[in-house]
């Protein structure tokens, strides 16, 4: 596996660092905390409250989370390629973000219903959720199913890794580092499984 150099993890620490703001702002927003704390000036700014009142709580928190989750796929999608993304690319980073969005919105509305249910759930949505973004890096079709033994086990990964963090972090918010670790690995061997052809 190739180990990137420190401009690579950088970048990962930047769109890791965008990711957790996008989760933290999710969850104290989904909690149904006041948008005007939890956004600051962006709230007023960019007149969110229109949006809010059309879309309700948890919706507006997963609007947020997945405005965070595209940029972050954008920063990801141009680290991988060193190009700028296609209006093709974007379309597709745009509808895998989205679902990531709404993965992480079902997981916790599921959580108080069935806690097996919602971890499994969780576990295998995002896991298709990676392959599709891995799909999207690499420039391959965006359902298609791994043909690398390796590709596989890296996805199935950094795929537990990131729930293991979530599910931590959602059980006890003061346990933000596990989230962060968990995301951190996630975006590493997201990073290197996306060099893999």
């Amino acid at each position: 596996m190739h180990f990137p150099g420190l401009d690579h993890l950088l970048v990962v620490v930047i769109f890791t660092g965008i990711e957790i703001v996008g989760l933290v702002k999710w969850l104290v927003l989904s909690n149904g905390a006041d948008p005007s704390v939890a956004l600051g000036q962006a709230y007023s700014l960019l007149h969110l409250s229109v949006i809010f009142s059309r879309v309700g709580v948890i919706g507006f928190a997963a609007i947020i989370l997945g405005l965070f989750l595209l940029i972050e796929h954008i920063i990801t999608q141009v680290d991988a390629s060193g190009r700028f993304v296609s209006g093709k690319q974007f379309v597709e980073i745009l509808a895998f973000s989205s679902l990531e969005s709404a993965i992480w919105l079902v997981w916790l509305l599921l959580i108080p219903v069935n806690g097996l249910l919602a971890i499994t759930f969780f576990l295998v949505a995002l896991f298709v959720e990676h392959h599709i973004a891995d799909n999207v890096k690499k420039g391959l079709s965006f359902f298609k199913l791994s043909s690398t033994r390796l590709v596989f086990t890296g996805l199935l990964i950094l795929t537990i890794s990131e729930v293991i963090g979530a599910v931590v972090w959602v059980a006890d918010q003061n346990l933000l580092v596990v989230l962060i670790v968990g995301s951190l690995l996630e975006h590493y061997i997201a990073r290197n499984v996306g060099l893999i052809r």
